[in-house]
């Protein structure tokens, strides 16, 4: 049995897409069998894997009337009951579209930059995946909030650190500002294969031994793991951000 991962936040701008086309990659590159379907009307997913170089399928189907409006949560299931592991590329904005996925995904990430712009949309969001928890058997989905586009240089503000530090969910390791994500991107590559030994590439892949740490995820193709790392309390903000 496969399973679901959804990667949104109503907040758009946060880099949702570039988490979710890299963490499928990375996961893919690993040994398993992943498809990620786009469900933003943008297509920027679809966009990205038009070259053909990345490691998985990429199967759009935008939540919009006559291009597969309310058939992607049936295929997600589908996919995830023949084995896979299923990536999806949320839209921003769209409430109806959040809470589908919510109702079929084992883990959310949310993506988030450090602005205290961010923090709202991305509460409500939380939110919802709290009630979604609430009624779903097995407490799903899981969150994992993902720190985007930290400046390891910036010190940011006592405010917006106060701010992003109110979020009480689960965090990820944080993902560096790096260039050569939008490199990747234009390239239609991922960071693994673009640059393999930046700061950028071992960002994703700590973001990914974290994620298969708490879906249960044995990799298969792999010189390490991080298996028997610890998990961190919910609510540890990243450190760039409250240092």
């Amino acid at each position: 049995m496969g399973q679901i991962i959804a990667c949104g936040n109503l907040k758009g701008g946060v880099g949702k897409t570039t988490v979710a086309v890299n963490v499928a990659c990375a996961l893919a590159t690993r040994g398993n069998d992943v498809i990620l379907l786009d469900i933003d009307p943008q297509g920027s997913a679809s966009i990205w894997a038009g070259a053909g170089h990345l490691p998985m399928p990429v199967e759009a189907m935008p939540p919009i009337a006559g291009y597969g409006a309310g058939r992607w949560p049936a295929r997600a299931g589908e996919l995830a009951g023949t084995g896979h592991l299923v990536v999806l590329d949320l839209p921003p904005l769209l409430v109806p579209t959040l809470a589908s996925a919510l109702m079929v995904a084992d883990v959310i990430l949310v993506p988030i930059t450090p602005s205290a712009l961010d923090v709202a949309p991305t509460e409500r969001t939380l939110r919802m995946a709290r009630m979604t928890r609430e009624s779903r058997v097995g407490r799903k989905p899981k969150g994992l909030l993902v720190p985007n586009r930290v400046d390891p240089e910036c010190h940011y503000d006592p405010a917006t650190q106060a701010a992003v530090s109110s979020l009480t969910e689960r965090w990820a390791p944080e993902l560096r500002h790096e260039i050569r994500h939008v490199e990747a991107c234009a390239a239609g590559t991922w960071i693994g294969q673009h640059a393999p030994r930046s700061a950028a590439s071992a960002d994703i892949l700590a973001l990914t031994e974290m994620l298969e740490r708490i879906l249960e995820i044995v990799p298969r193709n792999l010189s390490r793991t991080g298996q028997n790392d610890p998990l961190p309390a919910a609510g540890e903000p990243s450190a760039k951000l409250t240092a």
